[in-house]
């Protein structure tokens, strides 16, 4: 009894020992398991944030709708592919807060500016789609990078949309992936010439109320025209040559009664008028919603030219929704159609979405992959309380590249002028379907 009790005792003492032995693990392995746990939540935690804004209402609701679709879609992808790394290593997803109407109105574009730097943890706003309102957003922002004296806004702004040719000099800040419509329509017209020496003479008109289409209307496109051997027939202006701007303002001012609003749904006058100067060639220089009512009162006319050439932005579905049979022939200069396999599978995916790419919403998914390649050059942290230095370091990196893959193929960027230059096609409207005619790069 006596060696069974001691036995006993010496069997409590060994099992205490175990026991201590085995809570002293559980208790090291919990704390891993928290600590890994709070490693992992902190991860979850952070993303990188960007804010989009376009139009979603108006004449021009498609352009943002697109953007917003292209862009959701393009993050989508790069979240499923593992998302952006940081700088401390961790692997993080980019993350769309929000995607506002801007409406096209300037004021409501610098109060989204204005609020998503102050009161958002995005790094980088991308938007917008109207270059009045881009030129405006862009002159709040601080215009040299480091000017104690300029208290303009320091955030960083990636645009796809709005092309008016110069508009990045205006901050260091402002960021633009647009092509270049002097280059792309330079190009068109010794194209056009060589390929239809038949075509002598043209007229056309634009939107007066969008600074995109008028302006690029009336200071680059018929100048271009000209620069390239067609003879302008449309109301006598002596000051007008082949030089960018050559003059812009006296045709503005010759030409204004063929010339039309966006919200326009009357254009007999302005046919007719066309219709009299009898050009072999007319210019179509406004966006979708415009340019069907203005080519619709031409078919309704009987004006018959030998060649329709339009505006880039109406290189879209939303022509063809609004006037496929009126479009037939109409030739464009575009930087966006499904010729390479990365742009079909984009082209497809953001289909699948409800949106469809041009070479607007496209530009605006290839800004998705700038964002992820500026992050993960700028190594920045994703924590609130780094926002500014975060943001500081994302501008510093997205200026320091000057090459990327575009969906058609590369684009690079002039550090001096802020302006990218971006590959381009020429696409026709053939039995209702944009067609590329011709890819420059051979």
């Amino acid at each position: 009894m006596l060696l069974y009790s001691s036995m006993f005792r010496l069997n409590v003492k060994e099992e205490i020992k175990i026991m201590k032995r085995f809570f002293k693990g559980v208790s090291v392995g919990l704390l891993g398991c928290a600590l890994m746990f709070s490693a992992l939540t902190s991860s979850a935690d952070r993303s990188v944030k960007v804010l989009g804004w376009g139009a979603q209402s108006g004449p021009l609701k498609s352009f943002g709708v697109n953007s917003e679709t292209a862009l959701r879609s393009a993050v989508a992808e790069i979240n499923a592919a593992g998302g952006v790394k940081l700088g401390d290593g961790t692997m993080v997803p980019i993350e769309v807060i929000g995607y506002e109407d801007s409406a096209c109105k300037k004021d409501q574009n610098i109060a989204i500016l204005r609020k998503t730097a102050s009161t958002t943890d995005a790094i980088v706003g991308m938007g917008t789609t109207c270059s009045g309102s881009c030129q405006a957003m862009f002159g709040v922002l601080q215009k040299k990078v480091g000017d104690a004296s300029d208290s303009g806004l320091q955030m960083p702004i990636l645009a796809d949309t709005c092309i008016r040719p110069g508009l990045a000099k205006i901050s260091e800040w402002a960021f633009r992936n647009v092509p270049n419509e002097i280059a792309m329509y330079d190009a068109l017209f010794a194209w056009l010439s060589q390929q239809h020496p038949g075509i002598k003479t043209f007229s056309g008109g634009t939107e007066t109320d969008q600074g995109h289409s008028f302006i690029t209307h009336t200071a680059v496109i018929v100048q271009a025209a000209i620069k390239h051997g067609f003879e302008w027939v449309g109301p006598a202006v002596p000051e007008l040559g082949p030089k960018v701007k050559q003059g812009m303002k006296e045709l503005q001012a010759a030409a204004k009664t063929q010339h039309w609003l966006m919200g326009d749904t009357n254009y007999s006058v302005q046919a007719r008028k066309i219709k009299k100067q009898n050009p072999d060639m007319v210019l179509v220089s406004s966006h979708p919603f415009s340019a069907c009512g203005f080519l619709k009162e031409m078919k309704r006319q009987r004006v018959k030219p030998k060649l329709l050439v339009g505006l880039t932005s109406s290189a879209s579905q939303e022509t063809l929704n609004g006037c496929m049979k009126e479009a037939e022939g109409i030739i464009i200069p575009t930087g966006f159609a499904p010729i390479t396999a990365e742009a079909q599978k984009a082209n497809a995916i953001v289909t699948g979405a409800g949106g469809f790419l041009d070479l607007h919403s496209a530009a605006a998914w290839e800004n998705a992959f700038l964002v992820k390649a500026a992050v993960e050059a700028a190594g920045i942290t994703a924590k609130s309380d780094t926002l500014a230095e975060d943001r500081a370091k994302f501008r510093d990196a997205l200026a320091t590249i000057t090459a990327s893959d575009g969906l058609i193929g590369p684009v690079t960027r002039d550090t001096a002028s802020g302006e990218a230059s971006k590959p381009y096609v020429y696409v026709q409207v053939v039995d209702g379907k944009w067609k590329v005619i011709h890819d420059p790069r051979g």
